[in-house]
């Protein structure tokens, strides 16, 4: 009887002991999965996610209302004494006052300012997820220089500049990069990306057609106070114009965006101020290259990450290249240019002077143009003059295609001279 008893009361304090630590391991198990502190936390994410949802429309609209808009200097704080006006609600609707009072905007970014440690390490695992995982995405106004997913910058990873945002024109863009990614500004203006993988596609001049080129001579996008070889080794390619360069009477400014009007009179010698744009023709290399240089500053471009200036001969021979990598021929335009040849498909109009874009079967990698309609300034120097690209289109796409360089002087001008901007990242 005794050694039963004795038997039993050891069990008995095993049993005790068992008891004592699964209870404690279910208490620690609520203290590290606590089921209300999960839901706390996803409450948090779900609330800011819609909250920067909001901010980044808001600065969107800001940037189409208001051309001088600095994203850099917008910062909106919380309410004051329970009162609304221009505060953080205006451009977060959906903001909770609780919240109101622990998020600000600065520099367009939702900021927060609470005193609550845990909820700023939620914050805080947020941002790092949308810095290192998202990217920018399309349709995205970039507050700073950013590629699409976040990553480093490459030919296959394009940069898209501060002030613009990158416009899904390909089938599976991002994976279709090098089918021509079209970048816009706030107004409008448009881009294409020139990838420069160093191998297929190399950045230099090799296109020999009618005059030579001079490989030593400089002709920079912005006359030598940029090096332009840098864009490229950084980044990886280099944007210019989708469209020749359009002009608008009233603010006396270019526009790369898109035709504005169809009225054949207008591709005369003269200039109709009843049109706000149209194909800008007759204008000699000078004008040309300072209207591409101060089109940055027409559309308050952040001097600190974007220049524009005249296409250049290299970046000319490179986009030959990157097209004729793609099978379509560059020595013999016809098919894809304004001539008076043209064959199928691009004898839409047989050679006469188009508005830049007026057909879908003038371009080639997204961008239109490039062979025939106006022959093109570009900033290289032959001898004492200046260079002129692509051909126009009152003459043979055979004979002089997208490739051709000829030249004029710096002074000349005449309605079958044009011009394209180039793009330059800092």
């Amino acid at each position: 009887m005794k050694s039963k008893k004795g038997i039993s009361l050891i069990v008995l304090v095993i049993t005790i002991i068992v008891i004592i630590i699964l209870a404690g391991a279910v208490i620690l198990s609520l203290a590290t999965n606590n089921p209300i502190e999960q839901a706390s936390e996803a409450l948090f994410k779900t609330n800011v996610d819609e909250y920067n949802s909001e901010l980044t429309l808001a600065i969107s609209n800001q940037h189409l209302q208001d051309q001088s808009f600095d994203p850099t200097t917008f910062d909106k704080g919380v309410w004051n004494g329970g009162t609304i006006g221009e505060t953080i609600k205006k451009y977060i609707p959906s903001i909770t006052v609780a919240d109101g009072l622990k998020f600000e905007i600065q520099d367009s970014k939702l900021v927060y300012v609470g005193t609550n440690e845990t909820e700023q390490e939620w914050f805080t695992s947020i941002s790092m997820t949308s810095e290192e995982e998202t990217g920018l995405g399309l349709d995205v106004i970039a507050t700073d220089n950013v590629t699409f997913n976040g990553e480093v910058a490459a030919y296959n990873n394009p940069i898209i500049p501060k002030g613009f945002k990158a416009i899904n024109t390909t089938t599976t863009w991002p994976t279709d990069w090098n089918n021509g990614l079209v970048i816009e500004d706030a107004s409008g203006n448009q881009f294409v990306w020139v990838p420069v993988d160093g191998t297929d596609v190399v950045y230099e001049k090799w296109c020999t057609t009618n005059i030579p080129y001079a490989s030593t001579t400089d002709d920079s996008i912005l006359s030598g106070t940029v090096d332009e070889n840098t864009q490229v080794t950084t980044y990886g390619g280099f944007y210019i114009a989708r469209y020749e360069s359009m002009f608008d009477y009233n603010s006396g400014s270019i526009r790369v965006a898109s035709k504005v009007s169809t009225n054949k009179t207008l591709l005369s010698w003269t200039r109709d101020n009843s049109y706000t744009g149209y194909l800008w023709n007759y204008i000699n290399y000078t004008d040309a290259k300072t209207y591409s240089e101060n089109m940055a500053t027409s559309y308050s471009y952040d001097a600190s990450k974007v220049k524009s200036g005249l296409v250049t001969g290299t970046e000319w021979d490179t986009t030959m290249k990157w097209i004729q990598n793609a099978s379509i021929s560059v020595t013999d335009s016809r098919a894809w240019g304004n001539y008076i040849d043209s064959i199928s498909p691009a004898n839409v109009e047989n050679g006469s002077l188009q508005i830049s874009g007026y057909s879908n079967n003038w371009k080639a990698k997204n961008i239109y143009d490039l062979a025939g309609n106006t022959w093109e300034w570009t900033n290289e120097i032959y001898s004492s003059y200046r260079v002129v690209r692509g051909g126009g289109y009152y003459v043979s796409g055979s004979t002089y295609p997208a490739v051709y360089r000829s030249y004029n002087n710096a002074t000349f001008a005449y309605f079958y001279l044009g011009f394209r901007v180039g793009l330059y990242v800092l």
